[in-house]
């Protein structure tokens, strides 16, 4: 029994006792009371000019009952877990290298510019909603840490375990705190198994509704429509779009998100971060800050009074790049969203633009290198519904146009790398709620090139098992 339990029964004692006192006065005058004296009769009849009023006393009981709840924080564990089993088209790597002599290049412009020219989109072989790609290949000039590495071979696998903790700290506080572990291959008797934290975050409650919030800590971004559905539990489907790389990362700092009408019409989100809300293993995200400016974002949107729900919203982000080493050269994103909801029907669609410099001039340190980004153009429209209770349908077409690159390459001696990417997929998935727990999922996704990237085999067969617990 906790001190919760033994405080519990004393509140409602105490509120009863304060109820009741509040009620004597009243009945005092309609009800005869055989007094014990004359002269506590004569008392009990006078007022004392320091009784509380009802209302004095009702929030006297709200206090107390908040200081009980309070003395120890309530706190709900859940989470999920998520296996699967995954079929690659090709060997799992979702890019080819642009080698050879000048004349046989698929992008003959950029020899003697960059030292290692690569085609294609190194996420587009996903396998799971974590991003996963199905192998990321061994490209020269980095060590990348493949935690699939499949080389194309079909494998089932244990995507991801999450115990995520709630703890409310007060009225209207709540702490969140999210672990992911990823049971992966070990090698040299070591465990090849990994965990990130991607949620620590007190939110503070505010206003009688409570439509309004502070957020402080590592929180979801404010950036597009997607970062909601991000995790395995809560995404329709099985795997993110190929923007979404750039907008579901989890930033440190501080945000605020308002919900304003009986509808909830308008909502304003806005937060200072340390770097961007780019998903941690790709090429941009600041963990810790390494320069003094800060990132700020947001997102406008607005839902239109209709029988059929839609809500139009804007978004952005300026701030330093990340993991430079100082505030010269910012990174910046825009964004257009659109949400159409009917029944058991959503239409979402997302459209996103983005650029960086990168390193200008020679590399300041050779252990932060920094990448710099053309986003062109980016997006997605995905339909998802339920056709029965126990169905469900997916289709998604999308699109990135991209130049990933490391070095300044008007430099004399050029630079390091460059990624050219000119992508399409179209994404086809079936969901089997099979109760409230258990969600069996299905997809396939197909990936395509064009503008001179030449076609890779890259395309993916997915499934996966989600099991819920708790809250």
């Amino acid at each position: 029994m906790t001190v919760v339990d033994l405080l519990r029964p004393l509140s409602l004692l105490l509120s009863v006792a304060l109820v009741a006192g509040a009620a004597a006065p009243a009945r005092a005058q309609d009800e005869p009371v055989t007094p014990l004296g004359a002269g506590v009769a004569e008392d009990a009849d006078q007022p004392t000019g320091d009784e509380p009023t009802p209302a004095e006393l009702q929030e006297e009981v709200r206090q107390l009952r908040g200081i009980v709840t309070g003395s120890t924080p309530s706190v709900t564990v859940s989470g999920y877990g998520d296996v699967g089993f995954f079929v690659p088209i090709g060997d799992g790597v979702g890019y080819v290298q642009d080698v050879g002599p000048m004349a046989t290049r698929a992008f003959p412009q950029y020899f003697g510019m960059y030292d290692w020219v690569f085609l294609g989109d190194i996420l587009a072989p996903a396998i799971n909603s974590r991003g996963e790609p199905a192998d990321l290949g061994n490209p020269p000039g980095v060590n990348r840490q493949d935690l699939i590495d499949s080389n194309g071979a079909p494998s089932f696998i244990a995507n991801e375990l999450n115990l995520t903790l709630n703890s409310t700290l007060a009225e209207n506080v709540v702490g969140v705190g999210s672990v992911n572990f990823l049971p992966r291959t070990g090698t040299d008797f070591r465990f090849g198994d990994a965990f990130d934290v991607d949620l620590l975050s007190l939110e503070w409650k505010l206003g009688v509704q409570r439509k309004t919030s502070i957020y402080v800590g590592k929180f979801e971004s404010v950036i597009g429509i997607e970062y909601p559905e991000r995790k395995a539990n809560r995404r329709f489907g099985i795997t993110p779009s190929l923007i979404a790389r750039y907008t579901t990362g989890t930033p440190v700092g501080l945000k605020v998100r308002s919900r304003f009408g009986d509808s909830d019409w308008l909502i304003i989100a806005a937060a200072i971060t340390n770097g961007s809300s780019v998903i941690e293993p790709f090429h941009f995200y600041d963990e810790t800050d390494s320069n003094a400016g800060k990132t700020a974002s947001g997102r406008l949107a607005i839902a239109l009074p209709l029988p059929v729900r839609i809500e139009l919203g804007v978004s952005g982000m300026y701030g330093p790049q990340d993991r430079a080493l100082d505030s010269a050269h910012p990174m910046w994103f825009a964004g257009a969203d659109l949400q159409v909801t009917w029944r058991w029907w959503r239409l979402g669609a997302e459209y996103l633009r983005g650029a960086s410099d990168g390193e200008v001039g020679p590399p300041v340190d050779a252990a932060r290198r920094v990448y710099g980004l053309r986003l062109n153009n980016g997006g997605y429209v995905q339909l998802t519904g339920l056709i029965s209770r126990f169905l469900g349908v997916l289709v998604r077409a999308e699109m990135r146009d991209a130049f990933v690159f490391l070095g300044d390459a008007t430099l004399a001696e050029g630079a390091e790398r460059l990624y050219v990417t000119k992508s399409w997929r179209l994404t086809a998935g079936l969901r089997f709620p099979i109760n409230q727990f258990i969600v069996a999922k299905a997809e396939y996704l197909h990936n395509g090139e064009y503008g001179g990237v030449p076609a890779i085999a890259n395309d993916v067969f997915t499934t996966s098992l989600v099991m819920s617990w708790g809250k």
